[in-house]
């Protein structure tokens, strides 16, 4: 009998490890976010402040896998107008602690000069709740007309897995 209970005992354990172990990445969930960056978080050659707001929505194709698409809208204070950005791209979170890698290509416009603009991101999805999570995160912004109009910088940024 101390046999049997032993085994259920474990068995109720184990199930209840399989359960927890899901990843809150998982297949087939939907994010949306906002973001914040400018206010002296990033740096480029072209301006010396910058104030950025940006708007993601995406699905998760694959356990840790997320499609993005992204608008962006920045202000500089010398060397270039109001920018905005559209793009879509790639998020790969490492499990369950989530760290997360992100490849974005951008279509880039200002008054007078359209330009593609690859970026690459890394950040961290802490959770708040269960669903709510704050998402700082560095990146890195190429642009291939000028090098001083490349920057890199910290967003820092809210995001709703659902």
């Amino acid at each position: 009998m101390a046999a049997i209970s032993l085994m259920m005992a474990t068995s109720v354990n184990a199930q209840k490890v399989l359960n927890e172990s899901t990843t809150p990445f998982e297949e087939s969930k939907f994010y949306v976010g906002a973001s914040l960056s400018g206010l002296t978080l990033n740096y480029s050659k072209a301006s010396e402040w910058s104030f950025g707001l940006s708007a993601k929505a995406g699905y998760l194709f694959l356990d840790n896998w997320m499609v993005l698409g992204v608008f962006d809208y920045q202000n500089y204070s010398s060397g270039y107008a109001v920018t905005t950005n559209i793009g879509a791209g790639v998020r790969y979170f490492f499990e369950r602690n989530g760290i997360f890698v992100g490849l974005t290509p951008k279509y880039s416009h200002q008054p007078g000069i359209d330009e593609f603009k690859p970026e690459v991101n890394v950040g961290y999805a802490f959770f708040l709740g269960h669903y709510v999570t704050l998402e700082p995160e560095l990146y890195y912004e190429q642009s291939f007309r000028n090098s001083k109009y490349s920057q890199f910088g910290l967003r820092l940024g809210f995001g709703v897995y659902f």
